[in-house]
C-alpha cells in the first residue's frame, strides 16, 4: 500500500492540495525584489522582512532542491549562467511568503485548528484503501519525506490562510461587459503574415573556427565549462530486508503468530443465490413495491424462480435466472447482505430494498466458512514474523544510532561493526545528481553537502532513503567545481562558435530585406536570392500551435497596419530568425460558440483577479523594508 501512495505522490509538492493557481502566478507581476544585500554579515539569515529574518537553512534546503529537480530533468549541474537567476529567485519566493505570513498576522486572519485537522484528513495519499483517513500512513508518509507532523501542519495553516486572502481579494474583482468583450476580441483575433526562415545551421558555413577565437571564447566565457561539484564518500546503511534475513522463528514462534491471527487464516462462509431486481421507476416506490409483492408470491407459489427472474428483474443477471453465484458478507452490505446471510437454503424471501430497487432472494447453496490449516499457512506466517520482527529491530537499530551520535561518535566502521550496517564506498557523489546506489534525494543532498560533513569530518545522517532504509555518511574528499580544460571542451567551443556564426548571419540576412520589402517589394521575390524558405500568407490566431512560440509573440506584440503591412524580425529558439510580413487582421467569430465565449470570459476574470493579488502584494513590498543576502548560497 506504501508503494502505491508513495508512486502516486511522485514529483508532487505537498501543498499542491491546498493551493488555489493565482497564486502561483503571482511572479509575473512580483518580479525581483528590492533587495539591500547584507554586508559582512554572517550567513545565518537569509533575508530580512521588516525586522522578521528568514533563517539561512531555508534558501539552503529550497537550493538543494532546485539542483537536485535540475539534476534529474537535464542530467546535469545548474550552468554558471542560471545559478544567480534561480537563486535569486529562491530569495524572492522567500521574501514573498514572509511578507505574506506578515500581513496575515497583521490583518488578523484566523484558521481554526478543527479546520486544518479536517483539510489534513482529505488528503489523498493519507487515505487507506478503502478512502479512509489512516493517521499511521499519514505519519509513515510524513516521515519518508522527511517532513515532521509539527512543520506540515504550519504549511498547511500559512497555505489555508494564503487562500482566504487570495479568495476575499480576487471575489471583489469584476470586469465590466465592454472590458470582457475587448479582451475576448483581443483572444480571437488573427494576424495575417507571410512568412520567410532564415535557417542558422544554413548560415553557419562549413570553415571551423581558428585556434585564437577558440581560445578567446574559452578564457571568455570559462564559467560556461565548469566541472561538476562532487565528493568521495564512505557510508554505511541499515535495510530492514537486511534485517529479515537474520531472523530464525522457531516453530512456537510461528504458531503463536498463527494462534493470535487465527481470523486472518479463515476461509470466509459463501453462498450462493438468485435474485429479481425490480427498481423504483421515477418517485412511485409504491408501484415498485407492489409489483415486488406480487413476483415473491408467485416464487412462493412454486413458479420457477430462474424463469421468473428472466420475466421480471432487471439487474444484469435477469439472463443467467437472477443468479449472482458465491457471494461472501462483505460483498453485500446493507440490509440486502443481511437478508441473505440469515437464510436457510432454499428460503424465498423479499421484498427487500437497496438502492437499486426492490430485491426477492433464493438461497441455493451454502459452503460453510473453514480455517486453513497451520501447514498450509507456514510460509506466509515465517514472512510476516520476519517482517515484524525486522521492523522493530529497525526502530531500535535507529535509536541506537541516534545514541552513538549523539555522544559525539565519529568512526563509522565502529557504528558499522556494532550496529550491523552494510559498508560500502563512492568514488564521484554529485551535486545535484548523487550516485548509485545512494540515488539523488533532496534530504542526502542537504547531508552530504552540508558544512559539518563537507569541511568538518562529521558522519552525516541518519538519511531515510524509503521507509525501508536509512544511510550514514561520510566525506572523504572534495571535489570543487572548476573550469575544464581547452582540449576536453574544445569541441563544444567550435559548436557553440558555429552556431553563433550562423545565428549572426541568420539575422543579417534577414535585416537586409526588411528596407526593401518596406519600400513594397514582395516576400516571396527576395526570399530565394536570400537563401530563405518562404511559407505562403495566412491567417494565424494568438497561441497558434503551428507556427513557432517565440513567432507567434512577435506577430501579435507588432502593431497592427495601416495602410501597408508591418514588417518585422523574431529570433527563433534554435537560433534561427523568421521575417515576417503582416497585411491585415480579423477577429474570429465565436458566435456558434456561445460556451467557448463563456470560458474566455471567465479566464479573464481570474487572470484580472490575479492582477489584484498582484497588486496588493506590490504594495505591501513597496512599504516593507526587505533586505537580501545572496551570499548565503556560498559557491
Amino acid at each position: 500500500m506504501l508503494q502505491r501512495i508513495r508512486d502516486g505522490l511522485h514529483g508532487r509538492k505537498w501543498l499542491a492540495w491546498f493551493a488555489l493557481a493565482p497564486i502561483a502566478l503571482i511572479f509575473i507581476f512580483w518580479g525581483g525584489s528590492s533587495s539591500l544585500d547584507f554586508t559582512g554579515a554572517a550567513n545565518q539569515t537569509a533575508a530580512e522582512v521588516n525586522g522578521e529574518k528568514i533563517p539561512a537553512a531555508d534558501a539552503s534546503k529550497a537550493w538543494s532542491e532546485a539542483q537536485s529537480r535540475w539534476s534529474q530533468q537535464n542530467d546535469s549541474e545548474i550552468p554558471a549562467e542560471q545559478r544567480d537567476r534561480i537563486q535569486k529567485q529562491i530569495l524572492d519566493e522567500l521574501v514573498m511568503n514572509k511578507l505574506l505570513e506578515l500581513r496575515l498576522a497583521k490583518e488578523n486572519y484566523r484558521v481554526s485548528e478543527q479546520r486544518v485537522l479536517g483539510e489534513f484528513e482529505k488528503i489523498p495519499a493519507f487515505k487507506d484503501i478503502d478512502g479512509k483517513y489512516n493517521a499511521a500512513i499519514a505519519r509513515q508518509l510524513l516521515y519518508s519525506n522527511g517532513i515532521t507532523e509539527q512543520e506540515f501542519f504550519r504549511q498547511m495553516r500559512h497555505q489555508l490562510l494564503q487562500n482566504q486572502l487570495q479568495a476575499g481579494i480576487a471575489g471583489s474583482n469584476f470586469l465590466t461587459p465592454a472590458e470582457t468583450t475587448r479582451l475576448i476580441n483581443r483572444q480571437n483575433e488573427e494576424r495575417e503574415i507571410e512568412i520567410a526562415r532564415f535557417d542558422a545551421a544554413h548560415f553557419a558555413g562549413n570553415t571551423p573556427p581558428d585556434d585564437a577565437a577558440i581560445q578567446a571564447y574559452y578564457d571568455k566565457n570559462g564559467d560556461r565549462f565548469m566541472s561538476n561539484e562532487s565528493v568521495s564518500l564512505e557510508y554505511a546503511e541499515l535495510r530492514i530486508e537486511q534485517l529479515a534475513t537474520q531472523v530464525v522463528p522457531t516453530d512456537a514462534d510461528l504458531r503463536k503468530l498463527y494462534d493470535d491471527n487465527r481470523a486472518n487464516y479463515v476461509v470466509e462462509e459463501r453462498r450462493r443465490a438468485r435474485h429479481i431486481v425490480i427498481p423504483v421507476e421515477g418517485d412511485d416506490d409504491a408501484a415498485a413495491l407492489k409489483q415486488a409483492e406480487s413476483v415473491l408470491a408467485e416464487a412462493r407459489a412454486g413458479r420457477d424462480f430462474a424463469e421468473l427472474a428472466k420475466k421480471y428483474s432487471k439487474d444484469t443477471s435477469a439472463a443467467e435466472g437472477g443468479d449472482i453465484g458465491f457471494v461472501q458478507r462483505a460483498d453485500f452490505a446493507g440490509p440486502v447482505g443481511d437478508t441473505l446471510f440469515s437464510m436457510k437454503v432454499g428460503d424465498v424471501t423479499g421484498p427487500v430494498k437497496s438502492q437499486f430497487g426492490y430485491h426477492i432472494l433464493k438461497l441455493e447453496e451454502i459452503e460453510a466458512g473453514e480455517a486453513k490449516p497451520f501447514e498450509q499457512v507456514r510460509a506466509e506466517l515465517d514472512s510476516q514474523y520476519r517482517s515484524e520482527t525486522a521492523a522493530g529491530l529497525f526502530g531500535d537499530r535507529q535509536e541506537a544510532i541516534a545514541t552513538m551520535l549523539g555522544k559525539g561518535e565519529n568512526d563509522l566502521d565502529k557504528l558499522a561493526r556494532e550496529l550491523g550496517l552494510t559498508r560500502g564506498s563512492i568514488a564521484q557523489f554529485l551535486r545535484g545528481g548523487g550516485a548509485e546506489p545512494l540515488g539523488s534525494s533532496t534530504d542526502l543532498q542537504r547531508v552530504v553537502f552540508d558544512d559539518s560533513t563537507l569541511n568538518q569530518g562529521k558522519i552525516g545522517g541518519p538519511v531515510a532513503i524509503g521507509e525501508d532504509r536509512l544511510v550514514l555518511v561520510k566525506v572523504t574528499a572534495h571535489h570543487k567545481s572548476e573550469v575544464k580544460p581547452l582540449a576536453q571542451v574544445r569541441d563544444e567551443i567550435v559548436t557553440l562558435l558555429t552556431h553563433e556564426r550562423g545565428v549572426a548571419a541568420a539575422k543579417a540576412a534577414a535585416e537586409a530585406l526588411v528596407p526593401k520589402l518596406e519600400s513594397g517589394e514582395k516576400l516571396a521575390t527576395l526570399a530565394p536570392a536570400a537563401k530563405a524558405t518562404v511559407e505562403a500568407a495566412r491567417f494565424v490566431g494568438r497561441g497558434d500551435p503551428s507556427i513557432p512560440a517565440a513567432l507567434d509573440t512577435a506577430v501579435f506584440e507588432a502593431p497592427r497596419p495601416e495602410g501597408k503591412p508591418v514588417v518585422r524580425i523574431a529570433a527563433l529558439d534554435d537560433g534561427s530568425s523568421a521575417l515576417f510580413v503582416l497585411t491585415r487582421t480579423r477577429v474570429s467569430d465565436t458566435s456558434a460558440n456561445p460556451m467557448l465565449a463563456r470560458q474566455q470570459g471567465s479566464m479573464f476574470a481570474q487572470r484580472s483577479g490575479v492582477g489584484d493579488i498582484a497588486a496588493y502584494l506590490g504594495e505591501a513590498k513597496r512599504k516593507a523594508k526587505i533586505s537580501t543576502n545572496p551570499a548565503v548560497f556560498g559557491q
